[in-house]
């Protein structure tokens, strides 16, 4: 990695600069800690890089509900990345009526493949349970 940075300097600026501030994310202890980190950031941002404008510019208008991440460590990133998976299979499957197949096509995209086929398999059992029935029924 230092012979790329040799040859681009300015990729190493924005690889410290993206890195650093994911650190602040994952190792400040409080908000108080995370605030003067971030502040320590912006005043080495070079005014002629948008997206870490851009970057705290989000962060100056959602101040409050960042910060406060740093207070518990929750966030909604899970339930955000579950409602995006969603809207995808939801274009994906379009023409798809049936809540039970969109319900097991994001049971399989979100990794829960045991669940999704836990209730194949349980429904595929109740159908060869019927069909033994029958067949039984006509050869007893």
């Amino acid at each position: 990695m230092h012979a790329l940075f040799e040859k681009l300097p300015e990729l190493k600026y924005v690889y410290l600069m993206r890195w650093g501030v994911t650190q602040v994310f994952d190792t400040a202890k409080n908000r108080l800690e995370a605030k003067r980190r971030l502040e320590e950031y912006r005043a080495i941002v070079d005014e002629d890089d948008p997206e870490l404008l851009e970057f705290f510019a989000l962060y100056d208008s959602h101040r409050d509900g960042i910060l406060a991440y740093f207070d518990e460590r929750k966030s909604s990133g899970v339930v955000e990345g579950i409602n995006n998976k969603a809207r995808v299979i939801t274009k994906r499957c379009y023409g798809v009526k049936d809540a039970h197949t969109l319900w097991n096509r994001l049971c399989l995209d979100l990794n829960l493949a045991a669940q999704a086929a836990g209730r194949t398999l349980a429904h595929i059992a109740q159908l060869t349970a019927r069909i033994r029935q029958k067949f039984l029924g006509y050869y007893t």
